[in-house]
Formats: structure tokens, C-alpha cells, sequence
């Protein structure tokens, strides 16, 4: 559970935060970290809503709904790839902002549920293969803020949407009921 809690954290962290860093040059800084903050409390809150009342969400929809809006989102990143800057309309940034709010909800969602599903099998792995690899990943973000900012907006916007497309792909197979590899479970566990 260690090596599964680890993995799903640590590339879910890596996700996230390229998407808010994009985000920040869209909306700015302020907003983000408010949408950001708001959203790891609700994940806190639901996280304990399902610990403790754990048949409230079926994890088949649930891992359904997050592909879908994985998806959608990464197509956004891909098309914002290919589309040119002065392509922009006035109503970006509120599209971005509402699109940032949607995002960081259904990652809650997911962060939670993962978490308390892993918790299930191994409480005590699971909650500490989360807590190294998010803190492991602010040291790595806090220390290499300056390398990420070189990188062209348009990279990382790539790079985001191939993270959402490896996290959104097994989400769709385990809610769809297929079988999947076991290799499939080291990159995205299921959450049921």
C-alpha cells in the first residue's frame, strides 16, 4: 500500500501542480492558491466523509466521471498547445478560472477517494506513502520554481495534458469493468 499510495500522490502532485502553475499566468497567483486551498480542504473533509461512511460514492462512477473530465481537460491543454497565443479571447480568463475550480473539485474527489480507499486495505502505508510523496514533491517544486519557469508555457501545457491522459485512461478501464494489466495498477491504483 506504501508503494501504491506513493505513486498515486507523487504523480498526482506532479500534475496538479503543472496545471496551477499554468493557471497562475492565466488568472494569477492570488486566485490560484484560493481555488487551491479551498479545494485541499474540501479533499481533507471528504476524505473523512468517506473513511468513516465509506458506501456514500460508487468508485465505478466516481473513476468514470474523473476520466471524462481528465480527458476533457487534457484535450483543452492540447488545443491551447497547438492554438497561438493571439488566438486568445477575452473570455480566457474566466474560462480558465471556472475550468481551474471544475479541475481542482474533481481532483479532490479523487485525491480523497484514492486516499480512503487505500486506507481500507492499509491505513497506516497508505497515509504515509501520501504524506513522504506530497512533501517530497513541495521540496522538489519549491526548489526547482526557477528551472519550471523556464520552460515555455507551451511545454507545460503538454506536459499537463499527457499527465491527464495517463491519469484518465486507467480511471476509464477500471470504471468500465475491463480487465486491466497489473502494470496499469502501478502507474493509476483503482480507487474501489
Amino acid at each position: 500500500m506504501f508503494i501504491a499510495s506513493f505513486k498515486f500522490f507523487f504523480v498526482e502532485s506532479g500534475e496538479q501542480f503543472i496545471v496551477g502553475m499554468q493557471t497562475t499566468k492565466k488568472i494569477g497567483l492570488k486566485a490560484t492558491v484560493r481555488i487551491t486551498v479551498a479545494g485541499v480542504s474540501f479533499a481533507v473533509i471528504l476524505f473523512f466523509l468517506l473513511f468513516y461512511f465509506h458506501v456514500l460514492i460508487s468508485t465505478r462512477w466516481l473513476e468514470l466521471a474523473l476520466g471524462i473530465a481528465l480527458y476533457f481537460f487534457a484535450a483543452r491543454m492540447f488545443k491551447e498547445v497547438i492554438q497561438k497565443e493571439d488566438e486568445e479571447r477575452e473570455f480566457d480568463k474566466k474560462a480558465h478560472k471556472y475550468g481551474y475550480i471544475t479541475i481542482v473539485s474533481l481532483e479532490s474527489v479523487e485525491n480523497a477517494t484514492a486516499l480512503a480507499a487505500l486506507t481500507f486495505i492499509d491505513i497506516s502505508g497508505a497515509l504515509i506513502g501520501a504524506a513522504i510523496s506530497i512533501a517530497m514533491f513541495i521540496v522538489i517544486a519549491v526548489n526547482s520554481e526557477h528551472i519550471l519557469a523556464r520552460i515555455p508555457l507551451s511545454k507545460l501545457k503538454l506536459i499537463s495534458g499527457i499527465l491527464l491522459v495517463i491519469a484518465a485512461t486507467p480511471l476509464i478501464i477500471y470504471s468500465s469493468d475491463l480487465s486491466a494489466p497489473q502494470w496499469l495498477h502501478w502507474i493509476i491504483p483503482p480507487l474501489g
